[in-house]
C-alpha cells in the first residue's frame, strides 16, 4: 500500500487577551490628577496582563466636552474626537473608568458620556473603575452609583473599584500594587470568558 504523505498543520498561537486597555477620565479639568491615576491604573494592569499599552488609548472627555453636551452643534473637530472616543471605548477588551468624586457622586461629564453610547456598547468589555475622593465615606461609590450605568450598558465589573484618595496620589504606585496583585487574574479571566467561540471549520 503506498504510503501518504501529510502535510504538518501549522495551529497558531491563540490571541491574548485582553487585547486593549482604555481609559476614559471624567474629570471636566484638563490634565487632572484623575487622568494621571487612571493612566497609572491601565499602564499596571496591561503590564500585568501582557498587553501594550498606548497613550492614545486614553480618551480624557474634557478635551471635546462641547460634543459631549452640544452635539450637532458643536465644531466638527469635537464631534470626530466624540465618534473616535465611543468606537475606542465600545471596541475595547479592558476598559478603565475614572472620575473624582464630585458632591457625593461621579461627574455630569462622565454620566453625559455614558448617555451617548449606543446600547450594549460595552458588551464584552471588562469595565476596572477608579474613584478619586477627597474621603474615605466615597469609597463605595463607584460600586453603588457607576455600577449599575455600566451594567445597563453590557459591561462585566468583576472587580472591587479602584477607590483612591486624595493622600493616597502622594505614592500612588504603591497603592495600586497591591490591587493589581489581587485583582489582574481575575480581570485577564474574565475578558477570556467573553470571547465569542469561534465556529468550527465545516469538514471538506
Amino acid at each position: 500500500m503506498p504510503s501518504v504523505a501529510f502535510e504538518p498543520r501549522i495551529v497558531p498561537d491563540p490571541p491574548v487577551w485582553p487585547q486593549s486597555v482604555v481609559t476614559v477620565v471624567g474629570n471636566p479639568k484638563a490634565g487632572s490628577r484623575t487622568a494621571a491615576a487612571a493612566a497609572s491604573v491601565a499602564e499596571l494592569l496591561a503590564s500585568e496582563l501582557g498587553t501594550p499599552y498606548r497613550i492614545d488609548e486614553l480618551v480624557d472627555l474634557v478635551t471635546f466636552a462641547p460634543a459631549i453636551f452640544q452635539g450637532e452643534r458643536a465644531a466638527d473637530e469635537d464631534r470626530v474626537a466624540l465618534e473616535g472616543a465611543i468606537e475606542l471605548a465600545s471596541s475595547a477588551s479592558v476598559l478603565v473608568v475614572a472620575t473624582p468624586v464630585y458632591k457625593g457622586s461621579y461627574t455630569g461629564l462622565l454620566k453625559s458620556f455614558l448617555d451617548v453610547l449606543p446600547a450594549q456598547a460595552l458588551a464584552g468589555s471588562v469595565v476596572v473603575t477608579v474613584t478619586v475622593s477627597a474621603a474615605p465615606s466615597h469609597k463605595l461609590l463607584a460600586d453603588l452609583q457607576l455600577r449599575p450605568v455600566l451594567a445597563e450598558l453590557g459591561a462585566s465589573v468583576p472587580t472591587p473599584p479602584v477607590a483612591l484618595e486624595e493622600r493616597d496620589l502622594e505614592d500612588l504606585q504603591v497603592v495600586l500594587s497591591g490591587w493589581i496583585r489581587h485583582n489582574a487574574g481575575l480581570v485577564q479571566a474574565t475578558t477570556i470568558a467573553l470571547q465569542p467561540i469561534a465556529e468550527p471549520t465545516p469538514a471538506q
